[in-house]
């Protein structure tokens, strides 16, 4: 069976993205799960000899960073890789010397996906390591917004996306799912906000309904604490309903070997789970297990699609 075809991009330059790619692409178990194609400037890598390793440049841009997320999308739509790992970009940099509003990755592909496949997609941003996984409901957008964001077509969708990705590619025939509050106390019965009674409780009873398992809306204070207690959590994900709420916890827990995967797209992209590290750029800090993981998760969901 032919070894699936990674492209890893490389990131910031300027950031440790060279670094972790380098170091991550010396444990030599991965090429025997994969093979890793590098998506960067040649320059920025110094492979051993021994080490076989093939980059390809990246797409003329003013930021080799997103000429080389253009050229691995086009390498996917041409069927030259599988699936794609990403380390971490500089959103900023990319949005004033590209002169676009770029937001990350996730937005990034499925503007991809929309314009070469001309229908709307909805991707989520999910994050896995080992038993723990995590939905987030909204993605890169200012907390102020949060609020009237978070809709019930908004949470039908994710919740949809997440049972339907948990059952193909993890293997869990009956997930089961929590959702958490928007408000202090999950709103305190309506005293501290609204939004559980008008949207998350009815959208509980909708998903039960549906014969899928969500429970909550729980407590964001206390939930982390009581449910992610022991090695294996209480649910097999957990769905957060902006950025903060739920990295804060799950980063502080598994840092350097959490992954993120975009669900709801037609390509499978992961990437590392923390941004480019300017502050240890350059002196040989930067911890590559995060990458390594990745790596790993994207060559078994391109074997798991297969085996559908």
């Amino acid at each position: 069976m032919m070894l699936p075809i990674i492209g890893i991009t490389q990131g910031e330059e300027k950031g440790i993205g060279p670094e972790i790619i380098q170091k991550a692409l010396s444990d030599h178990s991965l090429f025997k799960i994969c093979r890793p194609l590098v998506i960067g400037k040649p320059t920025l890598f110094k492979f051993p000899k021994s080490c076989s390793v093939s980059i390809v440049p990246p797409l003329t841009s003013q930021t080799s960073s997103l000429g080389a997320l253009k050229q691995a999308f086009f390498l996917w739509t041409q069927g030259k890789i599988s699936a794609i790992a990403t380390a971490p970009v500089d959103k900023y940099a990319i949005s004033r010397q590209e002169k676009i509003h770029f937001l990350g990755h996730t937005g990034f592909f499925k503007k991809e996906c929309e314009h070469y496949f001309k229908k709307s997609f909805y991707p989520i941003m999910f994050f896995v390591s080992g038993y723990y996984r995590l939905a987030l409901a909204t993605t890169h957008i200012p907390l102020s917004q949060v609020p009237r964001t978070i809709t019930k077509p908004l949470l039908k969708k994710t919740i949809l996306t997440v049972h339907k990705n948990l059952k193909t590619y993890f293997g869990i025939n009956h997930p089961r799912l929590s959702i958490l509050g928007l408000n202090p106390h999950a709103g305190e019965g309506g005293l501290l906000g609204m939004e559980e009674k008008n949207i998350l409780h009815p959208i509980v009873l909708w998903a039960k309904r549906n014969h899928m398992s969500l429970e909550g809306p729980f407590p964001t204070d206390s939930y982390f604490s009581i449910y992610w207690r022991s090695v294996i959590p209480s649910f097999d994900a957990t769905i957060a309903l902006y950025h903060d709420q739920g990295l804060s916890a799950f980063k502080l827990k598994h840092f350097h070997h959490a992954v993120n995967v975009t669900l709801g797209l037609p390509l499978i992209r992961t990437s590392v789970d923390h941004g480019v590290g300017y502050d240890i750029a350059n002196t040989h800090k930067a911890n590559p297990i995060s990458m390594i993981e990745a790596i790993k998760l994207a060559s078994f969901l391109v074997k798991k699609r297969k085996s559908q």
